[in-house]
């Protein structure tokens, strides 16, 4: 705007000085001295170019600077797409095992007892308890000395009467809480506890009374037997093979089989005589364990490099029950190992105080 003025300006100057210099003020005797035809055009021409510049003065005249033109299409804008960060899983939680309840096997009736009055000792690969054996407080007479003759739980009594074993045992055992029960032979009882019962057969033979407690009844002429060397002990390598096995596997004798455990069941058990509904071991057997996630084969290397090398020899004989049959022989005495696969995984180890 400022320099549409100072343009106009200079050519309102401009024409001033043009006027000035073609009609001067002092010099308007010239003009009278012009020709009429020449004056009558020259003030018509003066006032038309005075006109003319008041036109041009007043015209506005557009800036040399070009106005920016607006752009009527929008900027375009960029969009970034942000990386959409994937929800954390949620982390499941673990789902707790629901403790099973323990289910309590019946005990079947041992055939050849360990001594109820020696606790087994704790191995150092686990603790084992026979606290849970009802046998183990049996109130054995004082002062007899077990495993005549090597055989297990026949007791002597040196100088003890007949008459006073047979009291101490029936004044003892009901306080041990003990069932006594009379049998049809002379001092001959069943004693029952927790399931499990026994026959304890008590016998003078003169300044001696012995007594036996088991499976068997005893007689005199079985003491003879005995006496006289006729009937062979039991090794105390085979009592040792249900403690090698409680003492490497961390198990105990709670730990023994029954007829649920294995698939020849027949084999290894029967009814009781006396209480159908029960069962018993068969005829030799003296223990039982159960041996989980363990293979028969593992078992018997297990026992190879420990108590079986007590015996004089150790050869498989066969099958028996559905697993291998080990004959164990030490002296006189022979006597047998089964190793059974369980009938849900693991073996099952049965001891035999015969061959089967």
């Amino acid at each position: 705007m400022l320099k549409g003025l100072e343009k106009g300006s200079y050519a309102l100057l401009s024409t001033r000085l043009n006027l000035a210099a073609i009609i001067p003020m002092s010099n308007s005797l010239a003009l009278k001295n012009l020709p009429t035809p020449v004056r009558s055009l020259l003030r018509p021409m003066l006032f038309a170019a005075i006109g003319l510049h008041a036109l041009l003065l007043f015209t506005p005249i557009p800036s040399e600077e070009k106005p920016k033109k607006t752009d009527d299409k929008e900027n375009p804008v960029k969009i970034t797409q942000l990386p959409t960060a994937k929800p954390a899983a949620k982390a499941r939680p673990k789902l707790a095992k629901p403790a099973l309840p323990k289910i309590n096997r019946p005990k079947p009736v041992v055939a050849v007892p360990k001594s109820p009055s020696t606790p087994r000792a704790k191995g150092a690969g686990g603790a084992t308890d026979d606290t849970k054996n009802p046998f183990v407080d049996f109130p054995h007479y004082p002062g007899s000395v077990p495993n005549y003759q090597g055989l297990e739980n026949l007791r002597v009594a040196s100088g003890a009467s007949l008459v006073s074993v047979v009291a101490h045992f029936r004044k003892a055992l009901p306080a041990q809480k003990f069932t006594l029960t009379d049998e049809p032979e002379p001092n001959t009882f069943k004693v029952s506890k927790g399931g499990i019962s026994y026959f304890l057969s008590v016998i003078e033979d003169g300044s001696q009374t012995f007594y036996l407690l088991g499976p068997d009844k005893l007689d005199k002429a079985k003491l003879a037997a005995i006496k006289e060397g006729k009937v062979v002990g039991i090794p105390p390598e085979l009592g040792g093979i249900a403690k090698a096995l409680d003492t490497t596997y961390a198990i105990s004798q709670d730990n023994s089989a029954t007829s649920l455990d294995v698939s020849q069941s027949s084999s290894f058990f029967e009814p009781d005589k006396d209480n159908p509904s029960n069962e018993v071991y068969v005829d030799g057997i003296s223990e039982t364990r159960i041996i989980d996630g363990q293979p028969p084969a593992q078992v018997y290397q297990a026992l190879q490099a420990t108590v079986l090398k007590g015996f004089e020899s150790v050869t498989e004989a066969g099958t028996y029950g559905g697993g291998p049959l080990y004959e164990l022989k030490k002296g006189k005495f022979t006597g047998g190992l089964s190793l059974v696969p369980g009938k849900t995984g693991g073996t099952v180890a049965v001891i035999w105080t015969k061959k089967p």
